[in-house]
């Protein structure tokens, strides 16, 4: 019983060697921030070096996709390329929706609009079946 106790204690001391002197956690100092359509118009702010996830409803089946059309990379650049996450709601099936995610990072201070639309790249001239836009908003 006494060995236990001391395997215990000894594993609780360790555990708590990791944290911050004051208990705060810092796992991360700037979170993710992540928007999505109920996001359109509106206005988000980052740190240099934050990272905002967009991610917006989407079908590729159906031959329309989100192409961003405005964005200052010298104030957020996108970091790598689209993805896509199928509707966790839906089962795996061809045709079915989902969302069309993307990731950026602040790299320098200052304000740049983010616009994407979605349409289908074969049809010229139409307006796009939806648009998001967003201001980003990059801080020290």
């Amino acid at each position: 019983m006494r060995k236990a106790l001391l395997v215990l204690l000894a594993g609780l001391a360790v555990a708590g060697c990791g944290g911050s002197p004051d208990g705060v956690t810092t796992e991360s100092a700037d979170p993710v921030v992540r928007v999505g359509e109920t996001d359109d118009g509106h206005q988000r702010r980052l740190r240099v070096g934050q990272r905002l996830v967009v991610a917006l409803p989407s079908n590729p089946s159906t031959g329309y996709s989100w192409s961003i059309t405005t964005v200052d990379a010298a104030v957020a650049k996108q970091d790598g390329e689209a993805d896509f996450e199928p509707d966790p709601a839906v089962p795996v099936a061809p045709g079915a929706g989902g969302t069309s995610v993307w990731s950026f990072v602040g790299v320098a201070v200052g304000q740049t609009p983010l616009t994407m639309e979605y349409r289908r790249p074969w049809e010229q001239g139409l307006e796009p079946a939806r648009t998001f836009s967003l201001t980003i908003e990059v801080e020290p």
